[in-house]
């Protein structure tokens, strides 16, 4: 069994495609999250304030790597915008191949920080996260190796429920929340509370409105 078509069975199994569409929701919600908690977006500098209270010179060497991202202002809101970009093209699952690849790439550089830093279990979640990348970019490597494959013939595989609108419009619905959330009370709780309850519900709905496929063993 050649490596495409050991993905596509692969691919063909319902609580993977549940866990796929979970999985981009998730860490693409994190990112828009961390957008607007970490003062990313540019909106405020409560954060920045917070920071220049100590001189710089009195701070340990992660402190002031931050200390100098965010006052860079233009640099800090860049990483922000490039955040929210890659949370909100995986959230929308349409564009999600897009999301991904955005999101490994930032989350790369993030986690290369984390160990050169010395971040104290920083590493481990950023690890996890990085992993969380490349599972969905494995997860639509057909689509990607043309990239780098001219004579590769391009095969989309039609999932039964990864690819229903269904999931499209609760995309929406978590991106208004996390939105509206983060420009008017970013509470870090709410802002994630609320998201996954709307998650829970929706996957509940889908078990009783939806017919579960079975999964196939060819």
């Amino acid at each position: 069994m050649g490596l495409m078509s050991l993905l596509f069975k692969i691919k063909a199994s319902p609580y993977l495609q549940v866990f796929a569409v979970y999985l981009r929701y998730l860490i693409g919600g994190a990112f828009i999250i961390s957008t607007f908690t970490l003062n990313k977006w540019g909106l405020n500098d409560y954060f920045f304030q917070s920071m220049e209270k100590q001189p710089i010179h009195e701070l340990d060497p992660i402190a002031q790597f931050f200390r100098v991202m965010v006052g860079s202002g233009m640099y800090w809101h860049f990483i922000g915008v490039s955040q929210l970009m890659s949370g909100l093209l995986l959230m929308t699952q349409k564009f999600a191949r897009l999301g991904a690849l955005l999101f490994f790439i930032i989350m790369l550089n993030i986690f290369i920080i984390t160990i050169s830093f010395g971040f104290h279990g920083t590493p481990v979640v950023t690890g996890l996260m990085l992993l969380a990348g490349l599972f969905l970019i494995i997860w639509d490597l057909p689509a990607f190796i043309p990239l780098i494959a001219d004579s590769f013939q391009y095969e989309k595989q039609v999932l039964q429920i990864a690819d229903q609108q269904y999931w499209i419009k609760l995309g929406v619905v978590m991106i208004v929340t996390i939105v509206l959330l983060g420009l008017y009370y970013p509470h870090l709780y709410l802002m994630l509370g609320l998201p996954f309850l709307e998650g829970l519900i929706a996957f509940l709905l889908f078990l009783f409105l939806k017919k579960w496929p079975n999964q196939s063993t060819d």
